[in-house]
């Protein structure tokens, strides 16, 4: 198992600069794959994030690479035609204000487009450099996300050992339960009626009633529920979207028992059943 929960970070340097490599990844409901590279690696970005999708399967994944601390010098290339033109342009200014010496080689040096550095090209070495680097960081990434997984895993066998707890107090409390209750209200009928009452059909739909309110099949399924949840715990690949429909259909039988149950006992069970539930289902949003 293995949560979408995780973040990983690399600096190192290379014989042109140095840079860092960081991944941090989100629960999603999909895989949503976001790059912020600098611009000497544009033209990496379509490679890199075809690595991305390759290695993980489902979250908000966010890379980030920096680079700086550049050690190969840029060489400057200075436009010697415009800078003549410009000093014509500032001596012919000196002599319409009669202004003797008023600029020097800094002042043409400061003007735009006078001079500009070489776009410098990404190494072959440097290139390899971080490839490995971005390698390094997804299976740090994974790593995290696998420790994570451990940590929900954990937490929801915990909470399904309360709920199963539970259910097995529920199950004693509600033994025989259709034949009790339909002793109950064939005692309410007779006490109403002030004597016994002969109609067979009105305890046909006695009987017919104390059944829909046995809650024995909801007990059985979510017993099944529970088990099909423990069994997809120790699947692989995608299971989040599978836990959380579990979760849901645990839930729906959860609610049906408390609505068919007329005792305190059953619904206090019940609200913590379902406060059990709600912890699944966050967790199961994490889940890949």
């Amino acid at each position: 198992m293995e949560s979408m929960t995780g973040y990983a970070f690399l600096e190192k340097r290379t014989d042109q600069f140095s840079y860092s490599v960081s991944i941090k990844s989100l629960n999603s409901r999909y895989l949503e794959i976001y790059t912020n590279i600098p611009k000497i690696l544009k033209e990496e970005e379509v490679n890199i994030e075809a690595i991305l999708k390759n290695r993980f399967e489902r979250g908000k994944v966010e890379l980030n690479i920096d680079v700086f601390d550049w050690v190969e010098a840029r060489a400057v290339n200075l436009d010697r035609m415009l800078i003549g033109k410009y000093y014509m342009e500032l001596r012919n200014i000196e002599k319409e204000l009669g202004l003797v010496n008023s600029f020097n080689l800094g002042t043409l040096l400061s003007m735009d487009g006078v001079s500009h550095r070489e776009r410098t090209h990404l190494s072959d070495k440097s290139r390899t450099e971080i490839y490995k680097s971005l390698d390094m960081v997804i299976e740090k990434t994974h790593k995290m996300r696998v420790k994570e997984g451990v940590a929900i895993k954990k937490d929801l066998l915990k909470s399904l050992g309360i709920i199963n707890k539970n259910l097995a107090e529920i199950k004693k409390i509600t033994v025989d339960n259709a034949s009790k209750i339909y002793e109950r209200l064939k005692k309410n009928i007779e006490a109403i009626a002030e004597s016994r009452v002969d109609d067979q059909r009105l305890y046909t739909e006695v009987a017919l009633l104390a059944d829909k309110l046995d809650t024995n099949e909801e007990k059985v399924r979510l017993d099944d529920h529970l088990k099909k949840f423990r069994s997809v715990l120790e699947e692989q690949g995608q299971l989040g979207k599978q836990l959380d429909f579990l979760a849901q259909e645990m839930f729906r039988e959860i609610n049906t028992i408390a609505s068919k149950s007329n005792n305190s006992r059953i619904s206090h069970l019940v609200v913590d059943m379902k406060n059990q539930i709600d912890k699944i289902r966050e967790h199961c949003r994490n889940i890949i």
